[in-house]
């Protein structure tokens, strides 16, 4: 069964990026994030919607180049 919450530490390897850049991402709140108490935690969905999204974004991006002349 996939994990609820993933840690900071978790989050930032499944993203395969640091940790101080996954902070930054939700300090502009580009990630939602949980708090239970004091714990900082990320939702795997959320992660993965938020990859999506940049995916969506490059492959727009890709198709502006293409019709430019």
């Amino acid at each position: 069964m996939e994990p609820l919450l993933l840690t900071p530490d978790q989050a930032a390897e499944a993203l395969q990026i640091s940790k101080s850049y996954l902070y930054e991402l939700k300090s502009r709140n580009l990630i939602p994030y949980v708090k239970i108490g004091a714990n900082l935690r990320f939702r795997p969905e959320d992660l993965r919607e938020y990859v999506n999204d940049l995916a969506k974004t490059a492959r727009r991006k890709q198709r502006l180049k293409e019709f430019q002349p």
